[in-house]
């Protein structure tokens, strides 16, 4: 995807033999895109206790907008689905929840790709194996 993003001024993803989408790079991050995806890399965990508070404080900074994607290792993945929040408000809420939680070491916040787009149309494809 990232030779696509640098190559290509449009893109088209088909679907089950069907085009589902043309577009540039940003109006199809922009339409089909999830929100913002939030990286959050854990320091040393005393207990489970550590993990639950980190848990629980995105779920009340972000309400129903925040999604648990994936939990591996120290590392929480989040996709935030506001799209329209600020990108100045996520980094304040984020820090905030840094300086609050010791256990959080850092955290990176981008914008959906266009590989996790594309990902996402894979997924409904439909197998005719």
């Amino acid at each position: 995807m990232e030779e696509c993003e640098a190559l290509c001024n449009r893109l088209a993803i088909m679907v089950n033999g069907q085009f589902v989408c043309m577009g540039g790079n940003q109006y199809l991050k922009k339409r089909f895109g999830q929100g913002f995806t939030v990286m959050i890399k854990l320091g040393i965990i005393n207990d489970d206790k550590d993990l639950i508070d980190v848990k629980n404080a995105m779920q009340l900074i972000f309400r129903k907008d925040c999604e648990l994607k994936d939990e591996h290792k120290g590392l929480l993945h989040y996709r935030i689905l506001n799209t329209r929040m600020p990108w100045k408000v996520l980094f304040t809420m984020m820090e905030r929840l840094k300086v609050t939680i010791p256990a959080v070491e850092d955290y990176t916040i981008s914008e959906t790709t266009l590989e996790q787009v594309f990902l996402a149309f894979a997924k409904s494809q439909k197998d005719n194996v």
